[in-house]
């Protein structure tokens, strides 16, 4: 990763999209919001590839998919998941997007288990694995109401803002007829008072160790047990045996969607080049799939139906027993 004073082109810089990337005679780019550009080359992808960002720019693109995919050179993946240690047994919790993965870490946390990871873990190797990559990545405000022992430990401002939230929830609930007001406004209002039903409601990338405070792990655990949390229709919760094999060719499928922005680069950096292709992003879903089925194939696995939102501690005692 290097930084540096904005790029100079190689003959006339091209956009493509509405200032979403661009290429010249020799490099691509993508933008960010502003138009400072991060030059990268695809077809290096996963070897030495150099990303050159100009100073400016709001954020480095890709990070996440680029760091997944030079793991899955070293045969590990990684998985948009939880995991976490309660007594001794390594816990990972994968699914696709908003399918209750903090929900399910945060009760073990509160009853006393040891943080890996909240939203990215790395997977793999020949003993099976876990090694966390990420933070805590969003407290909702209704996870702290449950849990009101973590309320003092989230950032004054955020504090500040979940009070006024919950001040309009409580005047929401009291205007007459403000539930039945038709058209958008009404559906945005509606929105806004449920839980869960904007980003405004929860906090973002908070470190472990400041809701957790020595039982954060470092470095890999041993991976013991598998939930796949979905939300269901049914107010109940119900936990189901399931195959590791299927968990991962589920996880594959979600795997292509998390990658989704990279792809979209990559189809535009084909057209900028269209003799300069990636091998690595070509294949990465039969790699996945290879990595995950063998990593997995062997270790118990469970389906973790429940409502949303959830009552945490009923989710804490249905699936406790089962690590």
């Amino acid at each position: 990763m290097t930084f540096t004073d904005e790029p100079r082109p190689v003959g006339p810089l091209r956009l493509l999209g509405l200032r979403q990337a661009a290429f010249d005679d020799a490099h691509f780019y993508l933008l960010d919001g502003a138009g400072h550009r991060a030059r990268l080359d695809f077809s290096r992808l996963g070897d030495r590839c150099e990303v050159v960002c100009d100073r400016r720019i709001s954020h480095i693109p890709l990070l996440i998919p680029i760091v997944g995919l030079r793991l899955l050179l070293k045969e590990h993946v990684l998985l948009h998941a939880a995991s976490f240690v309660h007594h001794g047994t390594g816990v990972l919790v994968t699914g696709w997007q908003k399918g209750g993965k903090t929900e399910t870490m945060l009760p073990f946390m509160a009853a006393g288990a040891d943080f890996v990871a909240d939203e990215w873990t790395i997977v793999g190797g020949r003993e099976p694995t876990l090694s966390g990559v990420s933070g805590v990545a969003r407290l909702w405000d209704w996870h702290l109401r449950q849990f009101p022992q973590y309320w003092p430990l989230i950032r004054p401002r955020a504090r500040a803002r979940l009070r006024l939230w919950r001040l309009y929830r409580r005047l929401y609930g009291l205007a007459p007829g403000l539930d039945r007001l038709p058209g958008r406004p009404g559906r945005g209002l509606r929105r806004l008072s449920m839980d869960g039903g904007t980003d405004w409601q929860g906090v973002d990338q908070i470190d472990p160790a400041a809701l957790f405070g020595d039982r954060v792990r470092r470095g890999h655990v041993s991976l013991d047990r598998v939930f796949l949390p979905v939300v269901g229709q049914e107010d109940r919760i119900e936990i189901l045996p399931v195959a590791g094999a299927e968990v991962a060719k589920r996880m594959v499928s979600s795997l292509a969607f998390e990658r989704a922005a990279l792809t979209t680069a990559y189809l535009q950096f084909r057209f900028a080049f269209p003799d300069r292709t990636s091998p690595l992003i070509e294949t990465a879903r039969e790699r996945e799939e290879r990595v995950l089925g063998r990593t997995l194939a062997d270790v118990p696995a469970f389906e973790l139906r429940h409502p949303y939102p959830v009552a945490l501690q009923d989710l804490y005692e249905a699936a406790a027993p089962y690590c």
